[in-house]
């Protein structure tokens, strides 16, 4: 018997006596009243109101997102928890916020309509208004570009694929020309196509972990569609497809002015935490996480995240809930943590995780719980997924001795492998703290077809299955707040 392999068994010795001794102290010292808190009714208050329209799917740093952070913070101030920062229960997560401003073109002074008569293509703003002249160059191919002056000028050309105009934009850009104007010259639908795409994305809020540096060196590239271009040169389109080489210079050369500013600032994305003190000086913390966060309004329909993750910021609040009358019995402080931008990419969590210096906490443990309100299909009733305990052997003993003590759930360990949709311990909050080699336990019931669609709505959680699970995850916590537990 090698060395490893004696110190393995005496490892797994210690681990299974520890398990003896913390089943028969917590059963002791567990009252079973304690579960008396946690409510159905509460929790289904709790997504009800976290997924209802008001919320506008909850996007990070959106009016919806921010009236969900002060729903939070108002159970948080009922139950008398303290802020995490001095007064206020707000993290700032350090976000910057892109946006487009109005894309203003103008032929000869008059406006044309953004979507409707052009679709700006390009990412580069517009500063300060730009004035120029128009001019038509075909197809813009090379014979027709070397007799024209394109120098500050507005190129417009024909164009077979609207999505295919970086050669010629470089081209023309090597010409000094100031922006380019691409016609559809076959599908006349091309060009509505592409406008709802485009619109799409420049409606939307981009955010940023660093200030985006945005650069004017490149060429202002639009789809133009083929009625403007017409009535911007006065001839059908057909006698502006037949015209070639020194035809070109024939046609008038409107004054055009383009202006597009971008908006950046600093983005109004929170975090929301509150604290329950232990019952002693220690600075020793556990974290309970849960994200508020969905993906707002998309392709004008309202995403409302009813399990993800209302129903585990539900199980959150009502957890602070339960665990207040039990101040006294808690030896580590309690820290009821709602992320923001996790569907973002885990943001709110990171920066938590990323700066110990905005709180005063030794941070022990972390139990995430995202997605905890449906049936999966692969069960009926009676489970839940546990992610993290196969890398932390502490939480797999705490998780089991806490079933023991309620209505026995299966505990599923499905998601602790990779899965075809990728490895979930890096798929929620849980892995800011995994990867600090933060022991983590996160709670899960698994993908559904509604996952990230509008059909995730709140008649659709299990209230009797979310009960179960929250009961649990109240005990696990419950016993990782133990001095024994997390000691090292």
């Amino acid at each position: 018997m090698t060395y490893d392999t004696r110190l393995n068994m005496r490892i797994t010795f210690f681990i299974l006596l520890y398990l003896s001794s913390l089943l028969a102290s917590a059963q002791s010292s567990f009252n079973s009243n304690y579960l008396d808190a946690i409510s159905t009714q509460s929790l289904r208050q709790h997504v009800y109101t976290l997924a209802a329209d008001s919320m506008q799917g909850r996007g990070t740093a959106t009016a919806g997102e921010h009236k969900a952070a002060q729903y939070i913070i108002n159970h948080f101030k009922a139950q008398g928890l303290h802020p995490l920062k001095d007064t206020t229960y707000l993290q700032d997560i350090g976000l910057w916020s892109q946006q487009w401003g109005e894309i203003n073109v103008q032929i000869n002074k008059t406006p044309l309509i953004h979507f409707q008569d052009f679709v700006y293509l390009g990412t580069n703003p517009i500063e300060p208004r730009q004035y120029s002249k128009a001019i038509f160059i075909g197809r813009g191919d090379a014979a027709s570009l070397d007799r024209l002056e394109l120098k500050g000028k507005v190129a417009v050309a024909l164009a077979d694929n609207l999505n295919n105009w970086y050669q010629l934009a470089n081209r023309l850009k090597q010409r000094d020309a100031l922006a380019l104007f691409m016609v559809p010259a076959k599908d006349t639908s091309a060009f509505d196509k592409l406008s709802d795409l485009i619109a799409t994305r420049h409606q939307r809020q981009l955010l940023l972990k660093d200030k985006p540096q945005l650069s004017n060196r490149f060429i202002h590239a639009f789809a133009l569609k083929q009625s403007t271009a017409t009535s911007i040169f006065n001839c059908s389109f057909e006698e502006l497809k037949a015209l070639s080489g020194r035809q070109l210079r024939r046609l008038p050369q409107p004054t055009v002015s383009l202006h597009g500013p971008v908006h950046i600032q600093r983005a109004k994305a929170y975090n929301v935490a509150a604290i329950l003190p232990a019952n002693n000086s220690t600075k020793d913390a556990l974290v309970i996480s849960a994200h508020y966060d969905h993906m707002g309004e998309r392709h004008n329909r309202l995403y409302a995240g009813a399990d993800d993750n209302a129903s585990g910021t539900a199980a959150m609040l009502e957890l602070a809930h339960a665990f207040v009358p039990l101040r006294d019995k808690l030896d580590k402080n309690l820290i009821f943590l709602a992320t923001s931008g996790e569907e973002k990419g885990l943001l709110g969590a990171l920066y938590f995780a990323n700066h110990p210096q905005e709180h005063d906490f030794n941070i022990k443990a972390n139990i995430n719980i995202d997605m905890v309100g449906r049936i999966d299909s692969a069960h009926k009733s009676n489970y839940i997924y546990t992610i993290g305990n196969q890398h932390y052997p502490e939480f797999d003993t705490l998780v089991q001795a806490a079933n023991k003590l309620t209505e026995t759930l299966s505990i599923q360990n499905n998601y602790n492998e990779p899965q075809p949709y990728g490895n979930f311990i890096r798929l929620s909050d849980h892995y800011a703290f995994h990867r600090l080699n933060i022991p983590v336990l996160a709670f899960f019931s698994g993908l559904h077809a509604d996952y990230h669609k509008p059909g995730d709505t709140p008649e659709k959680i299990n209230y009797t299955a979310l009960s179960q699970r929250v009961k649990l995850i109240f005990i696990t916590t419950y016993l990782a707040t133990k001095k024994t537990a997390f000691n090292q």
